[in-house]
């Protein structure tokens, strides 16, 4: 996993070596019984979705 940041980061070294970056994926373990985790991690996916349009990645 990488926080926000590091998201942010990695989207735009990707963007400077020309990658096609379409999608977000997250993981909140197998054994997680909080609705509130998958709350925050379908969040924290959207916000980095919207980093990647951002800086002008066709994201599906």
């Amino acid at each position: 996993g990488a926080t926000l940041k590091t998201s942010r980061l990695l989207l735009e070294r990707a963007k400077e070596l020309d990658l096609a970056i379409v999608g977000v994926s997250f993981h909140v373990g197998s054994g997680c019984t909080d609705p509130e985790t998958f709350v925050q991690a379908i969040s924290d996916a959207r916000c980095v979705f919207d980093m990647g349009a951002e800086l002008g990645f066709n994201m599906h």
